[in-house]
């Protein structure tokens, strides 16, 4: 299988939109050159594929793409990854792969799609290992890693665990990292939507504490509130 991706993906690189694409990405990775579309769409006998594997198999071809330098095998790979995460994350280890894939070619793009779905199926599994875990990442001073501790609840809708988050926010909240700030944003946006007069007393309270980045993130939909 993974030879048949390798070989599918290298039969339609576009050399015109590489560089394109490259330098979207601030040249921090190679690309093929294939929209999502088309990605999408020749990717599909993969996804079909993936769904018959054992865990070790899945683990290994994940591991083996993401080792690749086109950020397309890591698009693809976090996709075929989501497509069995409920049957394969089945042991408390696992959050170790999870964290793996955060930490290694680490950049928006990646950590967006692992933290709030992947972390999100692990977490639901495993919410025991949740707190010690997110401890470590706020900790960690590694920013991909304490952004994923806020994004873990951008899914989680009316099952977010809101004091939780909250106490999370406030514990990174002086990081001023860029990445960072958004996530919290980001996340307390989202979380409006389903908690809205929580969060919003939450921001409110706290404005002269968020950074003015995640507060209005945070109220981008309430401009009249900012």
């Amino acid at each position: 299988m993974y030879q048949a991706i390798i070989q599918t993906f290298q039969s339609h690189q576009n050399k015109e939109q590489q560089e394109a694409m490259k330098a979207y990405m601030r040249n921090r990775f190679d690309f093929f050159g294939i929209k999502s579309p088309l990605r999408a769409e020749i990717s599909k006998p993969f996804f079909l594929e993936i769904k018959s594997h054992s865990k070790k198999a899945t683990f290994d071809l994940i591991k083996k793409l993401w080792n690749q330098p086109q950020r397309e095998l890591h698009y693809l790979a976090q996709e075929l990854f989501f497509k069995v995460a409920k049957k394969h994350l089945d042991q408390k280890e696992d959050v170790d792969f999870l964290q793996w894939l955060i930490v290694t070619d680490s950049w928006w793009d990646t950590v967006d799609f692992v933290a709030p779905k992947l972390m999100k199926i692990y977490f639901d599994k495993f919410s025991e290992v949740r707190n010690s875990k997110v401890d470590e990442w706020v900790s960690s001073n590694n920013i991909w890693l304490q952004r994923s501790a806020i994004l873990i609840h951008l899914k989680q809708k009316k099952q977010l665990d809101a004091p939780y988050l909250f106490d999370t926010i406030l514990r990174l909240n002086n990081t001023r990292e860029f990445f960072v700030d958004k996530a919290i944003g980001w996340a307390l946006r989202e979380n409006i939507k389903h908690h809205e007069k929580e969060v919003l007393a939450f921001v409110l309270q706290n404005k002269g504490r968020l950074s003015s980045l995640s507060y209005k993130e945070a109220l981008k939909h309430h401009p009249n509130l900012i």
